[in-house]
C-alpha cells in the first residue's frame, strides 16, 4: 500500500472508531436515564403499595367493628 492509502485506511478506521465511541457514550446516557426513571417509578410503586395496605387496614378495621351485613333482603321487599 502507498502511504496515502493507509492515510485513507487510518482515517476510516479513525472514523468508525469514532462513531463506535459516540454511540457507545449515547447508549451509556440512555441506560443511566432509564435506570433514574426505574428507580422514580419504584420509589413510586412503594409508596402506591404503602398507601394500598393503609387502606386496607382502615377497610379490616371497619369490618372488623361492626356486625357482618345480612345477606337476606328486609322484611318490607
Amino acid at each position: 500500500m502507498t502511504d496515502h492509502a493507509t492515510d485513507d485506511v487510518s482515517d476510516d478506521v479513525t472514523e468508525r472508531l469514532d462513531s463506535i465511541e459516540a454511540h457507545i457514550a449515547h447508549q451509556d446516557q440512555m441506560l443511566q436515564e432509564l435506570s433514574e426513571v426505574m428507580n422514580d417509578q419504584r420509589a413510586e410503586f412503594d409508596a402506591i403499595k404503602a398507601r394500598l395496605n393503609q387502606f386496607l387496614d382502615r377497610i379490616h378495621a371497619v369490618e372488623a367493628q361492626g356486625p357482618a351485613p345480612e345477606s337476606r333482603p328486609p322484611p318490607h321487599w
